[in-house]
């Protein structure tokens, strides 16, 4: 007996709908269909699945009278209403874990690029330059590493680091003894005062647009390297430029904008 359908409104990886009609529901594709065109295919949708920055808005949902579930094959879900969904009984999933690895070994990568003038050691090479003294790195041993955010990405970026002789130090502000072997857990004014990088891993929500802005920045105690991989509205990057300017950010790696 069939369980209900299910619209992919963006391409997803073929098991999901393989594992989804085995299961016993009937599963659709909308990938070409406008906004509008998909909402009059939701009547009968019992679950919506997106992985783009496809809008999921109100006008979305109320479309979908029977929509019981909308799957997230990703992370971020700022571009679903949230408020509308709990509203209409509506379950937003996600698949926080999924990437995990992929995000923590490529935060790992910015940060050795950052901090040993890759990229731009690696285009002057090209260009004919051998700046060696220009372009002399900073290890990583010895220095503090602060982590904004203790989820699954924060604390995989936390594995990462062991073997790099650093000292991991985590501020989570929506948990609670958090602490592992990885990383230590920390009030985030000690975050301020001992930070050498900072590895931004918190989630966007209105609470946290901007989070990290003019005023967080001003109140570490010494220069700092910064990573974002997280989102990119959590970071104020035109606060982030006067600060590079300035010299209170030595260098930054920006994965999101």
């Amino acid at each position: 007996m069939e369980k209900g359908k299910i619209l992919f409104v963006s391409p997803a990886h073929p098991l999901l709908m393989e594992l989804l009609e085995g299961a016993g529901f009937r599963c659709e594709c909308a990938f070409e269909d406008s906004k509008e065109e998909i909402e009059k295919r939701l009547e009968d949708c019992v679950g919506v699945v997106v992985r783009s920055r496809f809008p999921i808005d109100r006008t979305f949902l109320e479309a979908g009278k029977n929509l019981r579930f909308v799957a997230r094959e990703g992370v971020g879900i700022e571009h679903i209403d949230q408020e509308a969904a709990r509203r209409l009984g509506i379950e937003v999933l996600t698949s926080p874990e999924g990437s995990r690895d992929t995000v923590a070994e490529h935060t790992l990568g910015l940060l050795l690029a950052l901090m040993n003038h890759l990229p731009r050691a690696d285009r002057q090479v090209r260009e004919g330059q051998w700046l060696r003294e220009a372009n002399r790195g900073v290890e990583i041993k010895g220095k503090t590493v602060g982590i904004l955010g203790y989820g699954n990405m924060g604390q995989a970026f936390a594995q990462r680091l062991q073997g790099f002789a650093c000292r991991v130090i985590a501020y989570d502000k929506y948990k609670s003894a958090y602490g592992d072997a990885f990383a230590e857990e920390v009030p985030l004014e000690t975050l301020f005062e001992e930070a050498d990088i900072l590895s931004i891993h918190i989630f966007y929500e209105p609470a946290n647009h901007y989070f990290v802005n003019d005023a967080f920045l001003r109140r570490f105690r010494k220069p700092i390297y910064l990573v974002n991989t997280a989102r990119g509205l959590v970071l104020n990057t035109a606060d982030l430029v006067k600060h590079l300017e300035a010299g209170t950010v030595r260098g930054a790696a920006l994965d999101v904008l």
